[in-house]
Formats: C-alpha cells, structure tokens, sequence
C-alpha cells in the first residue's frame, strides 16, 4: 500500500478511514527495521480498535515515533479513547521532535484547537518525560530529543537550554547532535558558555559516571 498524503490534507477532524491509511503506512515503514510488533494496520483492517491502540501505545511509550504519531491520531479522532485534543498534542509534538516526516504538519493544525498555556504544559510534560529518560533511563537519543524540544519550530525555543542538552548528547555518544551543538554554541555569549558548559559537567558526572575517561 502507498503512502497517502493524508496530512498534507488535514483539517480540523479527520476520517476515520483516513486514520486507518496513515496508520498502516507507518506500519509497513517502520516493519523493515524494527523488531515485530502487533501490526496496527492489520488490527485496524480487523476492525479491533482496542488492540489497534494498546499496539499504538506500546510503541509510543517504547519511543516510536511511528508509534507516538499512531496514538495522537485515535486521541484526535476519539477511536477507541475519548477523544482528547490535548493528548492527541502530547503525542503528536513527541513524534516530531523525533522527525517522525508527517507530524509536524498534524501538529500544526492539532495547535489551533489547543489553549496557549495548555501547549506550555504540554511541552513541560514532554521535557520531564525526556529528562527522566535520559537521566534515570539512561537513554542518550531522549538528550538529542531533548535539545531539539527546544528548537523554534515548537514554539518554546531557548538556545542556551538546547546546546545544554545538544553537549550532553554529544559526550554520551551521539554524534548526530554535533552539527546541532556546534551551531547554538555561535549565538551564546562566553559567559553563557562557560555557565552552561559547567553545568553540563556536573549533569555528566552524576548520570554517567561509566562514560568518563
């Protein structure tokens, strides 16, 4: 089946049938790298929503963005959840931060039925939840994720928090923040710098005491 370009179309509430497309495309994507697991599409096809989302939502906590992007559709449309616009964000705004390519677009017309101050909360609760996992988890992507939370394009940016997180990532091994780090450095001044550098010695000291040479 082809990729349709279902949120390249999206308006204020979907179809369900189009939930049903976006979410075996992203099925048959992610299949050829990952390790099995209950096939959305299939489940959906087989008319049993309640496992099409408990499918969704195992891979969304499990840090799919394929998975995220699934689960923020059911909450969006209501299918087999209480339709929750909110929850449909959360999930949405964490696929796209890990590039999932169609949830940037879901996200901005998710944002227009979503208050201001409830986007903020939002974004609090996706950075504690990146935090934890990278700090008590021990997951060095949810760094990267947690330095490009910070980027314009969700709304809450903060350059020097982004090079914080973007340095971390680096030092733990995650060599794709690198160009990101190297360019937020540019717009801090050098006590900005300093501050933040020292800062993240003391985080690398605590959290990953195994990595110090």
């Amino acid at each position: 089946m082809g990729l349709f370009p279902v949120l390249e179309k999206m308006r204020a509430v979907f179809a369900v049938a189009v939930v049903s497309v976006g979410i075996a495309s992203c099925v048959q994507r992610a299949a050829a790298s990952e390790p099995a697991r209950p096939d959305v599409g299939q489940l959906l096809q087989d008319r049993d929503m309640a496992g099409a989302v408990a499918a969704a939502r195992v891979a969304a906590e499990a840090g799919d963005p394929d998975g995220q992007f699934n689960l923020s559709l059911f909450y969006w449309h209501g299918v087999a959840v209480p339709q929750n616009f909110q929850d449909a964000m959360r999930w949405v705004t964490l696929a796209a931060i890990g590039g999932h390519p169609k949830a940037p677009k879901a996200r901005e017309a998710m944002l227009k039925s979503v208050e201001p101050a409830a986007q903020k909360k939002i974004m609090e609760w996706i950075r504690a939840r990146l935090q934890k996992a990278g700090e008590e988890g021990g997951d060095d992507r949810a760094l990267v994720l947690m330095s490009m939370s910070f980027a314009p394009e969700f709304g809450f940016e903060d350059n020097k928090e982004g090079y914080y997180w973007a340095s971390l990532a680096v030092a733990a091994g995650q060599a794709n923040a690198r160009r990101r780090r190297d360019a937020l450095i540019k717009g801090l001044s050098p006590a900005e710098v300093a501050s933040t550098q020292e800062r993240a010695s003391v985080w690398f000291t605590k959290w990953r005491k195994d990595n110090r040479r």
